[in-house]
């Protein structure tokens, strides 16, 4: 059973995510992603991740792209 601290809490986060979503966490390094960035399609290796931005290697050269831009 949990105590009434616990049940508020619970509710709390409960609603944030539903008002906000739940975060997404960043890839890690090497890991292949593929997105769509400005109408752009791109696929390619993760090089550097960051709150806020990624370095993907596409086809040798290097692209920076807003995590939210990932699809798979």
């Amino acid at each position: 059973m949990q105590s009434p601290h616990e049940n508020e809490y619970a509710a709390a986060v409960a609603g944030m995510n539903e008002i906000y979503g739940t975060a997404k966490s960043l890839p890690a390094i090497g890991d292949f992603v593929s997105g769509c960035t400005c109408g752009k399609r791109w696929s390619g290796h993760v090089m550097t991740a960051e709150p806020g931005r990624l370095a993907i290697e596409v086809s040798g050269a290097w692209i920076v792209v807003n995590p939210e831009d990932i699809t798979h």
